[in-house]
Order: C-alpha cells, then sequence, then structure tokens
C-alpha cells in the first residue's frame, strides 16, 4: 500500500465517521423530543390523577355519610 492509498483509506473513514457522528446526533435529538413528550404526558397525568383522587375522597365521604345515615335507629311507625 502506498501513500496515496493510505490518504484515500483514511479520507474515506473520515467521510464515514462524520455520517456515523451525524446520525447518532440526529437519533439523540429524537430521544430528547421523545422524552420531552413524555415528561409533558407523566405531567398531565399527575395532574388528571390529583383531579381523580378529589373526586374519589368527595364520593368516600358522601358513600360514609350515607351509610351512616342507613345505619340510624328506624322509629318506629
Amino acid at each position: 500500500m502506498n501513500f496515496e492509498q493510505a490518504m484515500a483509506e483514511v479520507k474515506d473513514t473520515l467521510v464515514v465517521m462524520a455520517e456515523i457522528q451525524r446520525r447518532q446526533a440526529e437519533v439523540q435529538k429524537l430521544q430528547a423530543q421523545e422524552l420531552d413528550g413524555m415528561r409533558e404526558g407523566y405531567t398531565l397525568h399527575e395532574k388528571r390523577m390529583v383531579h381523580v383522587d378529589q373526586r374519589l375522597a368527595e364520593i368516600t365521604d358522601k358513600l360514609d355519610g350515607l351509610i351512616g345515615y342507613q345505619n340510624l335507629p328506624k322509629r318506629p311507625s
């Protein structure tokens, strides 16, 4: 292998490495975007779950009240 062939091989290798780096950067950008979307989705989920928990607590209180009312002694008619 002479010097020109070695230089050509080095140049080819550098071109391949540059393409690999470009593709990797693109993948990382897509992964970052996907992660941001997941974070937004999780935040929305957490807000909704707080609302669901509040509603469940209200329903539980009402149900406990109804059970307590049902368990009152009956008045003779």
